[in-house]
């Protein structure tokens, strides 16, 4: 079996170190930079996306989502979308396999 070739990012080394170090899901960061979204907006929008995987059950991580969803959408979330998640990724968690 071979591996596919790297692609190019137009990323320094240190760059690419930091997103493989301290990604919450560096493949998915890798993948947005590669389709040419910068770097720091990368890391909001991965934060972001591993964060509404999975259901808050403390305060503290539904501060941690609140705080991350005002950053990547520029908007502070209503209790409509906080329901209109759990109703489309929470509730149907089971039937949906995640990685």
């Amino acid at each position: 079996m071979t591996d596919p070739p790297i692609e190019p990012l137009d990323l320094l080394d240190t760059d690419c170190a930091d997103i493989l170090a301290s990604s919450s899901y560096p493949a998915l960061e890798l993948q947005l930079v590669r389709f040419g979204v910068d770097t720091a907006e990368a890391r909001i929008k991965t934060n972001f996306l591993t964060l509404v995987r999975q259901k808050p059950e403390t305060p503290e991580e539904w501060a941690i989502l609140t705080e991350a969803w005002e950053v990547a959408c520029e908007y502070k979330p209503s209790i409509e979308d906080f329901r209109l998640l759990a109703e489309f990724l929470w509730e149907n968690q089971e039937s949906v396999e995640v990685d």
